[in-house]
């Protein structure tokens, strides 16, 4: 063990050393003096949107001769180059806003930035018929789909989580966990760089401008990502102060699901400070139940359940600093504090349908506490060729815990003994990454990277179990565009090195090959096709040998010889934009092997044994439908994915007399928008997808819809009030069924929804100062531990 971790820090070190001789050679051409140019960015007063295409003229303030010009882009940005020292006036204007001036003295050769500049809008009169522009809502692009965030998506959102739930084929649950198209091997990125759900939370919306939906790997991203969210920011910070307060007010004591946060930015030169926190505090009435049947010699029914009060809470601290040493070169420090505890408390129980004495009552005690820390050192070098920049990355992740679940049995139960399930897990990762992107032509972009990772899993309460993984990647894209044809290929080489400790030590080596053909039918219609690669590595719980027992029937334990999964991926789709809506339908097929799943069976002791193994392999192929559409007052973002699932079991499956199936399964959801005059809006959120074979049994939960209204009050303070499924009384979290040759099981996780779940929202933003720009730093975070309860 320490030969190898001595020889992890030699790789690790000499991958440090050769970033510090690049970061030298970087630094040294800081003090290089730049071009001269003015830069700034336009934005509509009223909805806090772009202005594209504006004409941006500078003056000579002396005698009023134009000296250059530019056109903003489509995210509103101008950039007028080459221009001499000296006193200009900035004249701009766009059908449909009051033109705007503004006085510029420029006295250096650094580039000069104007800031945000707010435009009026106006209304064009033409024989007596009022034109309206309204944003387009989404477009697709090569191996992505970008929605636009439009104003009435700001009136109904408090947080960025809530632009998210407007999003179609994103789905977040009422604990905040965020999947893309049913699929939770995701990351969440802000504006390309790694971030994390609670992170989202903690945004203020009127700061998105674009959130792009990429529902396939992406080769600068580690290998078992198969999908991300990337979300946009405007490019403006603030100097002097700003930031955002965000509550929420329960309506009931005895049921309770708040994720209170604020966010804090203070600006100064080339300096910014940053901090910001993340709340989550949840109390549930939990019931957990388990019916399950033995066939053979004699016929028993076992049925258990657990009456457990979930109350989880958590308190996330970030903070950091940007620190911007000319215009291309920067440099950032991000970190976060996290502790938390998830509890499950209450009573268990459980009868069979044996002889007298079989019952079997427990008092439930969990003791939860974690903590895990995150550690980022982020820079960036942007060269003179636009669209090209080198980056640098260390970061250090630490988790621990202790986590123990006490079953104590009453003064009346035949069976003395307590059981405890206690585990201690330690985790922590390194990494160095080193990115570089460049636009070779107009038509051509290329980029590539290295990344070297190294992770130890450990279980404080069993000495043997010391897991450690090196993993080191390359890759690289380029992509050619065209007038008619958009092409963009990949691929990305890990090689990884597993050990664990007095067992095994493995050598792997996996190609993740991606390609992207997209062909422009119209300037509003295009079809694309997508094939890729990916991989899903086990984490610490599943690996963790440990046994568990939770009652005389019960038995659970990790897996140390797991397989990671293979995932391959290929779908054709058709886009079209048509009056300011957008649809597209897509032709998917996807293919599972080494599908790691619980594998249930009755051992020696006559009680029912779950261990994770690599089961066989699953493939999945159907149709999917998603858009966002507009009729009257009312948008809607409707999301619906069908299609066939087979799943083919190997050789130990077929030992346990587990048979190849097929079924039918669907996938959908819908949010609507209707937007009421003075800045009122009511929404609607609706997810359900039926049950879903596994390999062994399937799995099911309940459908979940939220009901929102929401009010702003002079653009700064927004209040909510928000329904969750306020029409049922209980709600199954997640369920499963398993129909063996001798056993039949059922589990069904339940919340018991005492009062309608409901809950006020308030937000109040605040700033100072002049915008400028923030940092694009980089993240990383990965952490895989299982929550209890929903």
């Amino acid at each position: 063990m320490k030969r190898l971790i001595n020889l992890s820090a030699h790789r690790l070190s000499s991958i440090i050393f050769l970033v510090l001789i690049i970061l030298t050679v970087s630094f040294s051409g800081i003090t290089a003096q730049e071009k001269q140019a003015v830069t700034g960015k336009l934005i509509d007063i009223k909805s806090n949107l772009f202005v594209p295409y504006a004409n941006v003229a500078l003056i000579k303030a002396s005698d009023n001769n134009p000296v250059s010009g530019s056109i903003s882009d489509e995210n509103g940005v101008f950039t007028i180059r080459s221009v001499p020292m000296g006193n200009f006036r900035l004249y701009i204007s766009v059908i449909g806003y009051k033109p705007v001036i503004q006085d510029l003295v420029i006295t250096g050769t650094d580039i000069l930035d104007a800031g945000i500049i707010f435009l009026q809008d106006t209304a064009i009169i033409i024989k007596e018929t009022i034109i309206v522009g309204e944003r387009v809502k989404a477009k697709s692009e090569t191996g992505k789909t970008t929605f636009f965030v439009t104003k009435k998506m700001l009136d109904a959102s408090l947080t960025g989580t809530d632009i998210l739930k407007l999003i179609p084929g994103v789905q977040i649950d009422l604990m905040q966990n965020i999947s893309v198209e049913g699929n939770r091997s995701i990351r969440i990125l802000v504006d390309g760089k790694e971030r994390d759900g609670s992170f989202i939370s903690q945004i203020n919306p009127g700061q998105i401008d674009k959130v792009e939906i990429i529902s396939k790997p992406i080769t600068t991203l580690d290998g078992d990502i198969t999908g991300a969210i990337n979300i946009i920011l405007k490019k403006e910070r603030n100097s002097g102060i700003s930031g955002q307060v965000y509550a929420e007010i329960p309506t009931s004591g005895s049921q309770m699901l708040l994720g209170p946060a604020y966010s804090l930015d203070y600006g100064y030169n080339k300096l910014n400070l940053y901090t910001s926190y993340k709340g989550e505090l949840t109390y549930l009435d939990i019931h957990e139940k388990t019916v399950r049947k033995q066939y053979g010699n004699r016929d028993l029914e076992i049925n258990s359940n657990q009456y457990v009060n979930q109350k989880n809470w958590s308190h996330r601290f970030n903070y950091g600093f940007d620190y911007f040493l000319n215009t291309h070169n920067q440099i950032n420090f991000y970190a976060f504090y996290n502790p938390f505890s998830r509890e499950l408390d209450g009573n268990a129980d459980l009868q069979t349908s044996d002889a007298p004495g079989s019952y079997w009552k427990a008092k439930k005690e969990d003791t939860d506490r974690n903590e895990s820390s995150f550690y980022s050192l982020y820079y960036k070098h942007d060269f003179e060729r636009e669209g090209s920049s080198l980056t640098y990355e260390i970061s250090n992740y630490n988790m621990k815990g202790e986590n123990s679940t006490e079953y104590i049995p009453v003064e009346n139960d035949h069976v003395k003994v307590k059981r405890v399930n206690a585990v201690k897990p330690k985790k922590n990762e390194v990494s160095i990454k080193i990115d570089y992107v460049s636009s070779i032509s107009k038509k051509v972009d290329f980029g590539t990277g290295v990344k070297a990772r190294y992770r130890l899993l450990q279980d404080r309460n069993i000495h043997d179990f010391a897991y450690t993984e090196e993993i080191f990647a390359a890759y690289g894209t380029i992509g050619y565009k065209q007038a008619k044809y958009d092409i963009n290929m990949g691929g990305r080489i890990e090689k990884t090195f597993s050990m664990l400790e007095n067992n095994f030590n493995n050598t792997d080596l996996h190609f993740f090959p991606q390609i992207n053909l997209k062909h422009i039918i119209t300037s509003r219609q295009n079809i694309q096709l997508s094939y890729s690669h990916s991989i899903v590595r086990p984490d610490i719980y599943q690996l963790n040998p440990y046994i568990s027992i939770d009652d005389p029937y019960t038995v659970r334990k990790g897996n140390p010889f797991l397989n990671s999964e293979l995932h391959r991926s290929l779908f054709l789709e058709h886009s079209v934009q048509f009056k300011g809506n957008y649809l597209t339908s897509r032709l998917f097929y996807k293919n599972v092997s080494d599908a790691m799943d619980n594998l249930t069976f009755i051992n020696d002791s006559n009680a029912f044994e779950s261990q994770v193994n690599n089961l066989g392999n699953m493939q999945q192929y159907g149709l999917q439908l998603l858009g966002s559409l507009k009729l009257g007052i009312i948008t809607f973002n409707p999301y619906f994915k069908i299609f066939c699932l087979y799943t083919n079991g190997n050789a130990l499956a077929k030992q346990h007399n587990i048979t190849d199936r097929h079924n039918l399964a669907f996938d959908g959801g819908l949010s609507t928008i209707i937007s009421f005059r003075h800045e009122l809006s009511l929404s609607m959120v609706f997810q359900y997808a039926s049950p879903n074979n596994t390999i062994q049994g399937n799995s099911f939960s309940s459908a979940l819809y939220f009901l929102s209204l929401e009010k702003t009050f002079k653009q700064r303070i927004k209040v909510g009030f928000v329904s969750a499924i306020p029409f049922t009384k209980s709600f199954t979290y997640q369920g499963s069924e398993i129909n063996g040759t001798d056993f039949y099981s059922k589990y069904e996780g339940n919340v018991n929804v005492k009062h309608p779940f409901c809950w006020f929202k308030l937000s109040y933003q605040f700033t100072s100062g002049k915008n400028r720009d923030h940092i694009n730093r980089a993240t990383e975070e990965i952490n895989n531990i299982p929550k209890k309860g929903f």
